[in-house]
Parts: C-alpha cells; structure tokens; sequence
C-alpha cells in the first residue's frame, strides 16, 4: 500500500515509518519540515501542515490511505491543543476527501473526552469528533502512555529522576494509573488498523500488559538508569502536592523548550490513563512487551535543558 503518514518524524512516527516499511509499504512522511529527522534512507519529508492545511492534499496525491500522528502534549505558539489536536484530524480529512484517499488511521489518547476541564483530552476528543463526522473509512487508535527509544514520556521522567537530588521527586499521592505500550506494539496495531477494511469506523484503545501507578514508574524508571546522588543509589520517593509543583511547571513552560512538566501534564495526573489489560491481545492478536525489564535503552549521557532564547 501506499501510505502517508503525518508526524512520521516524531517519536512515536519513528517507530510506526519502521514498522510500516519492514510490512513492505510504500511511505511518504509529511510534515512541516522545520525540524531535521532521521529518515530511513529514500525517505524526505513532504510539506504538509496541519494547522494551515497547507501542503496536506498534494502530499496525500496517489495515496492508499493516511496515518495522522500529529499532535501536541504542550503547547508553544500556534503549534497547541485546538490548532493541532482538536481542528488537525479534521484538516487532515478534508484535505484526504479532496485527494480522493478513502482509509485514515488516527492516533489518540486512553481518556480523550469531552470534559473541557482537562483541555488535552478534550482536544483529543474533539479531533475525533471531526473524523467521526465525515465518511471516511476511519480507525481511531487510542493509546496510552509509549515506551520506546526516542524523546517521549519515559525519556522525558529520565530526565527528572537524573536531576540531582536526594530525592525522587513525585507529584500527588503517586496512584495516577498508566499502561504503558511499547512503540514497537502501538506500531503493529497501528499497521493492522490501515491493512484490514473490517477496521473501519470503528475506536480501539489499547495500553501494554501492566497497569502500574507514577510511583511504580518512577522507580522502574530509576532502576533503569541506575543514576547515584552522592552515594545515593536507592532514593526515597518524596510527594509533593502538585499545587507546590505548579508555579515551577508555569516557569519552566515560559522559559525552556522541553520542559520536564508542564501545568496540562500535572492536571492529566487527575486522570487514569489505562483501558483493559487484555486490550492488545483481544482487538489485534498478540501479545504486547511488558514495560518492566524493557528501559534499558534509558541508560546513556543526559544533558542539563537549555534556556531558550
């Protein structure tokens, strides 16, 4: 098949362009070309912005279907919740109609809904509803929280943890749920959802075989990366209340460009982010990897974040 996919760049597009290529698909990664990426050879980025629409109905030309990744969990200039995540999957899909591509695969998240109190799942809701609305041959994929090599969730708790303090630092009581799913698996089901026509117009949610709270995450991820404070090899959790945690969030969000937490990731922590446990094994046959045991690609040299400019 001949696949766009948007977004393929990112951490999570990284990982899905692999999977999509070993299948023996035929790629073309759109995207707004203001980054470089590390492409497999061959591979170029066409233009194609979801928030304009520019670009998007050229690069989806000759097209068998499209997978849309794009989205934002923190904002920064035009690049935030309504202009990517809410209003993106409904430019993606006109832009689709207009190419005359019939199959689009969407990447959400476990918890989108339409509470507007928590704006990062409400714009994910929101960027459903804009694919549920038309006739297109939809697969909506929710996801929860991904492992894997690359700039995500874990790498960016790494980062925290690697902060030097006698303390491993957790916001709230630490029972905020997660299930973990390995990018690799969160790639195969996305695989899956654009080969089979059954699939369409219809929502999965899918997490790994572990439900585990931030607390638990947190020291698995500690373990991972063995990182000493002093001597200090076996840190003790300390629980902050996130009202604490919240002016800092505010000032790292102002000043850096990859912020270790954002005010919007503290909210989500009010919210579970896991579906069944037997999620993956029932909708697409297999069995997913277990986040405990699989961390090891954390162990490597970390930098301090820069301020911006």
């Amino acid at each position: 098949m001949r696949i766009a996919v948007v977004g393929g760049t990112g951490f999570v597009g990284s990982h899905v362009v692999a999977g999509l290529l070993e299948a023996g698909h035929e790629l073309r990664v759109v995207g707004r070309g203001e980054r470089s990426a590390a492409l497999p050879p061959g591979l170029q980025v066409t233009h194609g912005d979801v928030v304009s629409g520019e670009g998007l109905e050229q690069a989806f030309e000759a097209a068998d279907a499209i997978v849309n990744l794009a989205a934002v969990i923190r904002e920064r200039g035009n690049q935030n919740f309504l202009t990517v995540n809410a209003e993106g999957p409904a430019r993606v899909a006109a832009a689709a109609q207009r190419a005359g591509v019939r199959r689009l695969v969407q990447i959400s998240a476990v918890g989108a809904d339409p509470d507007p109190a928590f704006p990062y799942l409400f714009s994910r809701w929101q960027g459903e509803q804009g694919l549920i609305a038309t006739d297109l041959e939809w697969v909506i994929l929710r996801s929860s929280v991904v492992f894997g090599r690359g700039r995500g969730f874990f790498d960016q708790l790494a980062r925290a943890i690697s902060l030097p303090s006698p303390f491993l630092v957790i916001p709230g009581d630490g029972r905020a749920l997660f299930q973990p799913i390995a990018a690799q698996d969160l790639a195969r089901c996305l695989r899956l959802c654009v080969e089979d026509p059954e699939r369409a117009r219809q929502v999965y949610e899918v997490g790994g075989p572990e439900q585990l709270t931030l607390e638990q995450l947190t020291l698995e991820v500690a373990r991972a990366i063995d990182r000493e404070w002093f001597g200090i090899s076996r840190r003790r959790p300390l629980h902050l209340d996130v009202r604490l945690i919240r002016p800092g969030a505010l000032l790292m969000a102002k000043l850096l460009p990859d912020p270790l937490v954002t005010p919007q990731q503290l909210d989500l922590l009010g919210r579970p982010n896991a579906t069944r446990l037997d999620a993956v094994r029932s909708c697409f046959g297999f069995d997913p990897v277990p986040v405990r045991g699989n961390l090891g690609y954390l162990r490597r040299p970390r930098r301090w974040p820069k301020l911006s400019a």
